[in-house]
């Protein structure tokens, strides 16, 4: 899909990229954007690796501790993500047993990113890295006490690790047994500036 030559951003692809919390129903375009959300799939390669927002985003309504969002370019939504508080972090580091401490740090002071995808036709463009890199600003706004971000990431979706790891997420050195489908995680945490 090819931006039009006026486009914001048309020479950047990553340029115009925004997060857009859509858990803020009848604000602006949060309406229209959550409509779009739902439509937007994930490339058949990765169906395993990530859960879409026609399944993620009603539980992410019906559960306070996570913050569904949009990664938009411009005004086009091109993604999707949940920052969750609270529980996840917490049964992560149980999961991790004695090396929660040097992975999770503190799990009042965390938040896990989740479900997190571009679609297939705007991937490659250096949006995924931006929109990590530009998540403080929404995680302060959910969490104002989290001094880090989490995400586990199959290791066998070396694309999705090359973006976190240019979005500003370093490797813990640990792995966590989330889902049988997608193999290994590894757990990456980016600190919250």
């Amino acid at each position: 899909m090819a931006d039009p030559p006026d486009a914001p951003g048309a020479g950047d692809p990553a340029a115009g990229v925004r997060l857009l919390r859509l858990d803020l129903r009848g604000e602006g375009e949060v309406d229209r954007v959550r409509a779009a959300v739902l439509r937007l799939r994930v490339a058949p390669g990765q169906r395993r690796l990530v859960t879409e927002a026609v399944e993620t985003l009603p539980r992410a309504d019906a559960d306070p501790d996570r913050f569904p969002f949009a990664v938009m370019r411009a005004d086009t939504p091109v993604g999707f993500g949940i920052i969750e508080r609270g529980g996840a972090v917490s049964r992560l580091a149980l999961l991790l047993g004695e090396a929660a401490p040097t992975a999770v740090g503190d799990p009042r002071a965390a938040v896990l990113l989740r479900a997190f995808y571009l679609a297939p036709e705007w991937q490659n463009r250096r949006i995924g890295r931006t929109a990590c890199a530009r998540l403080d600003a929404l995680v302060r706004a959910v969490h104002p006490g989290a001094r880090a971000v989490l995400v586990a990431v199959a290791e066998t979706n070396r694309p999705a690790v090359r973006a976190y790891l240019a979005g500003g997420f370093a490797p813990t050195g640990h792995q966590v047994p989330l889902t049988a489908t997608a193999g290994p995680q590894a757990l990456l945490r980016r600190p919250v500036r």
